[in-house]
């Protein structure tokens, strides 16, 4: 799923190109906006968050086993 730069921008009332800016300039702090986007459009919380968090622990430990 994509998520644009007028999406971010539009969600922390800002300018699009204020968002390329950032992304230029600040990626870590771009992508953590394109993150909380992204979750507000799949209606993901903190618990889903953990809950994918806990899944893919447990898969690596599989993995590394």
């Amino acid at each position: 799923m994509k998520v644009s730069n007028k999406e971010i921008a539009a969600s922390i009332n800002k300018t699009p190109s204020a968002i390329s800016y950032l992304k230029k300039n600040n990626y870590e702090e771009f992508l953590i906006l394109k993150l909380g986007v992204l979750c507000n459009k799949l209606n993901l919380d903190n618990e889903d968050l953990m809950a994918m968090y806990s899944l893919k622990q447990i898969e690596l430990k599989r993995v590394a086993s």
